[in-house]
This record gives C-alpha cells, sequence and structure tokens, in this order.
C-alpha cells in the first residue's frame, strides 16, 4: 500500500505537477510581501490567468499566444489591484478578497456568454505547453522524476529561484523593495520611491501567477474548469509564509505542499481511504504548515538581542 502512495514519482510531482503553480505563486507573492504590500489576490490573478490562457489558445491554436493572454490578464487585474489599493488607498484586504470573489464569478460568467458551456472548457483546438525530458538527468536515481516530461514552465519555475534570490539580493531593485517593505518613511527619506517601487512588486506578482494560472490550464491538464484553481493561491500564501520570505525557503515550502497534493491525488487514484480525506490533505498541511511558521516567529520574537554571543541588558527604566 506504501509503494502506491510514497514512490519515485512523487518526487517529480511535487515539482511538476502540483508544485509548478505553487512554486510561481509563492514568488509572486514574495515580492509583493518584501515591498510591504499584503497582496491576497494570487487566487483570484491564477482564476483570470488561467481562464484567459485557455480562452486564447483554444481559439487562437497556439500555446504562445495562450500564455501571453493568461500573463496580460494578470497584469491587468495586478494594475487594478495597484491602483484601488495603493493609488486609492482603500483597504487592501477588502480589494483582495474582492478580486477573488470576482474571478469566481466573472470566469464562469464568459465561459456561458463566450462559449456557451458552464463548468468546462476544453476545445479540440485548445494547444498545451510542450513538455520535455533533460537528456542525462532525467536517469538519475531519485531525482530523474524531476527532468523526467516536465512541462516547459515547470523548468521556468525552478530557475526563477536563483533568479528572484539574485534580484532580491544582488541588485538595486531589490535592495529598494526590502528597504520598502521594512520601512517605508525611511526609505522615502533617501530618495526610493516607495509607490513606484510597490508598483514593481505588485506587477512582478501579477506576471509571475499569470504564469501560474497558464499551467493550470493550458499545462497538462490541457483545459478551463470552473475555480479549477482550487485554493492553490492561498497555499502560496502559506508557503511563503512558512519559508519565511525568502526564495529558497519558499520553494522548498512549495515542494512540502506540492508533495502533500501528490500524496493525496495517489491516495485517490489506489483507492486507498475516503476520497474526502485525501482530498483534505492538502489544506491540514498548509495549516500545519502555518502553525510551524508562526511557532518559530514568536519564538524569534521571544529570544533576546545579544552581542558577541552575551544577550544584552534590559533597558534601564526611565522616570
Amino acid at each position: 500500500m506504501w509503494h502506491q502512495i510514497f514512490n519515485a514519482q512523487l518526487l517529480g510531482d511535487a515539482v511538476g505537477v502540483s508544485g509548478t503553480v505553487l512554486i510561481l505563486a509563492g514568488l509572486g507573492y514574495l515580492f509583493t510581501d518584501r515591498a510591504g504590500v499584503f497582496n491576497i489576490a494570487i487566487e483570484g490573478l491564477l482564476l483570470f490567468s488561467a481562464f484567459f490562457a485557455a480562452a486564447a489558445s483554444g481559439t487562437s491554436g497556439n500555446a504562445l499566444l495562450g500564455v501571453a493572454a493568461g500573463v496580460g490578464g494578470a497584469l491587468v487585474v495586478s494594475l487594478i489591484f495597484f491602483l484601488v489599493s495603493i493609488g486609492l488607498r482603500a483597504d487592501i484586504i477588502v480589494v483582495g478578497i474582492a478580486i477573488n470573489l470576482l474571478a469566481s464569478g466573472t470566469t464562469v460568467f464568459l465561459l456561458n456568454h463566450w462559449f456557451g458551456v458552464e463548468g468546462n472548457y476544453q476545445p479540440a483546438a485548445l494547444q498545451t505547453i510542450p513538455a520535455f525530458s533533460i537528456p542525462g538527468l532525467d536517469s538519475l536515481p531519485l531525482l530523474g522524476p524531476i527532468f523526467t516530461s516536465q512541462s516547459l514552465l515547470t523548468y521556468v519555475a525552478v530557475l526563477l529561484v536563483p533568479v528572484s534570490h539574485i534580484v532580491l539580493y544582488k541588485t538595486p531593485l531589490g535592495l529598494h523593495i526590502r528597504s520598502v517593505g521594512e520601512n517605508p518613511e525611511a526609505a522615502a527619506t533617501v530618495g526610493i520611491n516607495v509607490r513606484r517601487t510597490q508598483f514593481i512588486a505588485v506587477m512582478i506578482c501579477g506576471a509571475l501567477a499569470g504564469l501560474g494560472g497558464c499551467f493550470l490550464s493550458i499545462g497538462p491538464l490541457g483545459g478551463f474548469d470552473r475555480d479549477m484553481s482550487a485554493g492553490q493561491g492561498w497555499i502560496a500564501l502559506a508557503a511563503e509564509t512558512l519559508g519565511r520570505g525568502t526564495p529558497l525557503g519558499t520553494f522548498l515550502s512549495c515542494l512540502f505542499y506540492g508533495g502533500s497534493q501528490g500524496v493525496s491525488s495517489n491516495m485517490q487514484a489506489a483507492n486507498i481511504g475516503a476520497s474526502q480525506l485525501a482530498q483534505s490533505i492538502p489544506y491540514v498541511m498548509t495549516v500545519v504548515g502555518l502553525a510551524i511558521a508562526a511557532k518559530g516567529l514568536v519564538a524569534r520574537r521571544r529570544r533576546p538581542t545579544t552581542k558577541g554571543g552575551v544577550p544584552e541588558p534590559a533597558p534601564a527604566a526611565t522616570v
């Protein structure tokens, strides 16, 4: 029984089918989080981009146009999010929730209005993003499935992890993003344009989440289903939190959540346990991960500041 759940293919699924969307969306949220923008509209961005990618690919028969439409749709929605929440100073939580709800309703309406279907759009002309194996690496023990028949976007997602690290920690843009997120007033006093920096971070998030949405609809599945994001935007937020706001930490957290989704899929395929129980595993792991992250945050806050390994004395009371 256990070999049906935990097998060599599970690692490949954790990176590929289950993890690619989480990696792209998690890295996207990472940029807004480090810029001090609490962008909870990731779920809506995934759904909008998945719909427009499928619609463009299905009508044109061109996967590249599908990717362009999906990313473009996510960028437009990200622009609206920025203008309303940052430009007009609306409550950013309310704006994010509104976009998520709007995505669910709008995509269903457009499915019916444009294509005459209610929940599933899978035209014969729809072209998916190509998948391929990397010769030599696909035969490695244990790691081979990671490089076997994976979508092009899966390899892009993995490559974006070191790229994100370089951008955040080795470029002026990354320094500006981190400075704005830590202390926008201090950043402004040294000449950093806070609003422009946050705009760039939001648009980077839109582009990466847009790629994640494209993978959902014109990746291995090849079609759009109603509400097909299925909470993966929220899981990506949890992965970034568990990863402590770093590209590598976010990537490893996404592998953890991707692996839990792979376990869920394997259990359902092998008819092990109730299907409802198997489907709940990724969300249970999300709660567990957030609990671990919260515990670590509390521990760090309680840890006294030290210099040279010696705890600093408490400051003297003032009268």
